[in-house]
């Protein structure tokens, strides 16, 4: 009986060393796993913030040259690429019209567009307002967005006061 005891217990401790030497590779491969999620998770979270900072925004007022007979002929603002955005380059940005919900249409752009703006830099755009209906009046709204590349659309709504001949749109 003594020896059947004693191998009890040799075998006792083979299985508990067995345990713990399953139990350290099983967390060694969990802290691995769970450094990698958290690296992957990182780089999402830098790349994510990296492409939400690259959009264009409106960096002061915008101004438009009124024809009384047909209405908004230009636009003129400044647009900026916020700190920690990704250059942008203004060939590639779109603009997109839209007035008292009526269908979208491209605006072209008559300012320099081999431009690049890098973060924190500014530059000047120029717009032709749409003729084919699309021309606002006094006292009626449009749309614009600004379709950079990467990043997200910038969009400005605004109104023209009742009498607008030209100027600060508000």
């Amino acid at each position: 009986m003594k020896k059947e005891s004693a191998f009890s217990g040799l075998e006792a401790a083979i299985v508990l060393i067995a345990f713990v030497v399953v139990a350290a590779v099983f967390s060694y491969v969990m802290l691995g796993a769970g450094f990698f999620a958290t690296q992957k998770a990182q780089e999402v979270t830098y790349s994510g913030m990296k492409q939400a900072t690259s959009n264009l925004i409106l960096d002061g007022m915008i101004y438009g040259s009124y024809n009384s007979t047909t209405g908004l002929a230009e636009l003129y603002f400044y647009v900026k690429v916020p700190e920690g955005g990704e250059t942008q380059d203004l060939q590639f940005v779109e603009y997109l019209w839209t007035i008292q919900n009526k269908a979208v249409t491209t605006v072209t752009s008559v300012s320099p567009e081999d431009k690049k703006i890098n973060p924190g830099g500014r530059e000047k755009v120029t717009l032709k307002v749409p003729t084919s209906g699309y021309q606002p009046k006094s006292g009626e709204k449009f749309v614009l967005e600004i379709k950079p590349k990467t990043g997200a659309s910038t969009i400005i709504t605004r109104t023209l006061a009742d009498g607008y001949d030209g100027g600060v749109i508000i």
